[in-house]
Parts: C-alpha cells; sequence; structure tokens
C-alpha cells in the first residue's frame, strides 16, 4: 500500500480489474457490456481497490456497483468516490439518484438517500437489468434528490378528502420542488369520489393517488413540515421542521359547491404555505 493512491474516471484498460473487484464483492456483472456504465475508481499503481459505478440519462441516474478490496476498507475511499460520482451527475444534469440494495441500506441512508417505493421508481430505472433480473425483487430501492426539495405530509383522519386534495395540489404547484405525502390517522382504504371528481375538474388524476396509513409514510421522515387537519390527538407526533394545523372542515358529507369552496381553500393554504417555506 505504499504507492500513492489515484481517484479518477476509469478507463477502459481497467474494465478487467474492475469486474474482478465486484465479482469478488458478489455484485453482478453481466450488463456491464450492454448498461456500459461509468466506473469512479481508486486505485494503487495499477491495483483499482475501490470502485463505483453510474448510468445516467438526462435527469436520472442509477448507481450500482459500489465495492472496495477487504485491503483498504474503512478508510473513507467509498465515501470520495461517491462525491465525485454525485458531482459528475450533477455536472450532466441530473436532479435525482437511484440505486438498489440487498443490505447497505442504513449505509445510504446516511449518504441522503430515503426509502423509496418500487412500484414509484422512474421507467428508466425500471427497464435496467439491475431492476428487472439481476438484482433480487426483494431488493431495496433508494433515491437521492440533488435538488434540494421540500418534503411535505398532509394528514387528516381517513386520508381520503382533504389531506389528499392538499397532496395534489402540492404537487402541482410545487412541481420538482415538492415532494408531497398524504396520510391518515384511522385511513379509510379508499378516496372519495367526490374528491376525485373536485380535482379532476382542475385537470388532476386523484385516482393515482391510494389511501396511507401514517405507519406507510413515516420511512419518508423527517419533513420539511407536516399540515394536519382535524386528526387532533389521534394524529401522532411525526420528524418534521414545523408541524401546522389547518381548520378545515371535513367536505365528506358535502353538496358539490360546497365541496368546491373546500377544495378551493384548500388551494390557497397551500400556495400560502408553498410561498412561506
Amino acid at each position: 500500500m505504499s504507492q500513492p493512491l489515484l481517484f479518477e474516471k476509469a478507463g477502459p484498460a481497467q474494465l478487467d480489474s474492475i469486474i474482478q473487484l465486484l465479482q469478488s464483492a458478489k455484485l453482478p456483472t453481466d450488463d456491464i457490456a450492454t448498461a456500459n456504465p461509468d466506473f469512479f475508481i481508486a486505485r494503487s499503481g495499477d491495483e483499482v481497490v475501490s470502485v463505483i459505478g453510474l448510468e445516467q440519462w438526462g435527469e436520472l441516474a442509477f448507481l450500482r456497483s459500489v465495492a472496495t478490496l477487504p485491503a483498504w476498507r474503512k478508510q473513507g475511499l467509498a465515501s470520495i468516490l461517491f462525491e465525485k460520482l454525485v458531482f459528475a451527475a450533477k455536472t450532466a444534469g441530473a436532479k435525482e439518484i437511484w440505486l438498489m440494495t440487498t443490505d447497505a441500506d442504513k449505509y445510504f441512508l446516511k449518504k441522503g438517500f430515503e426509502y423509496a417505493d418500487r412500484n414509484e421508481a422512474p421507467e428508466a430505472v425500471k427497464q435496467t437489468a439491475q431492476f428487472t433480473t439481476l438484482c433480487s425483487s426483494t431488493a431495496i430501492v433508494m433515491k437521492k434528490e440533488l435538488t434540494r426539495t421540500k418534503k411535505l405530509l398532509f394528514v387528516c383522519v381517513e386520508n381520503s378528502n382533504r389531506s389528499q386534495m392538499s397532496q395534489a395540489f402540492a404537487r402541482m404547484l410545487g412541481g420538482r420542488n415538492v415532494k408531497a405525502y398524504s396520510a391518515g390517522s384511522k385511513p379509510s382504504g379508499k378516496i372519495n369520489p367526490k374528491a376525485i371528481a373536485a380535482m379532476a375538474e382542475l385537470g388532476y388524476d386523484l385516482e393515482q393517488h391510494s389511501s396511507k396509513s401514517l405507519d406507510e409514510v413515516k420511512q419518508y421522515a423527517p419533513f420539511d413540515a407536516v399540515v394536519t387537519m382535524g386528526c387532533g390527538d389521534a394524529c401522532p407526533w411525526m420528524p418534521a421542521k414545523k408541524t401546522i394545523d389547518w381548520v378545515i372542515p371535513d367536505p365528506r358529507e358535502m353538496n358539490e359547491a360546497d365541496f368546491r369552496q373546500v377544495r378551493d381553500l384548500i388551494k390557497s393554504k397551500v400556495e400560502a404555505l408553498l410561498k412561506e417555506l
């Protein structure tokens, strides 16, 4: 280990060494020729001692193949390569990095990744060989936002009306700068058809949502703001920079005209919240 370490983007001459290192770590290599990822390496002389891989499609990137030789571990090499990978991805225009792992999720949580729903992975990620065949169907899917986004959680009792519309407006008005979630303290398991119809009038398909419990969204904490809407003591504490309570009547039994008024009130409150944040 006397030779100085060099950190660099790998070239074709190092590919065989990279594949050997990945195979020794029991990581998939069958798709390297077709996926043609970029690799960033640490090397001592001609020996590749640590590697990380990146696939990128415009604003989306996929982190793969993190491995370090046993004798070189616990020296921060993977972290240095990770920073180089993130810089390269950002420079090339990436806004999100996705990955799959079977046992390193705690490590990647420390790197700013969060758990993601497998079904919500972008199509480009779903088409990778690692997603479709090389990694187990039980592998953990994670993602990291490269642009600073605000994470918002809207909570009511049933997660069928108010919180669902709030989540929808946050997505509509906040765009890529906002990650919005909703949940219920006692979720009904369905979305009120009145809410679906009211949002459809504004061009939003609320049927793409699902009614969730607080346990199902706690993995996305901490949030920049948690907004409650009448569940009171039934809403347990959730890690957040701020917690806000909106006084909004439950429109479940209202007629269409009154339901629209509640919808529009929610829109105005979401607009104000986004400006505040």
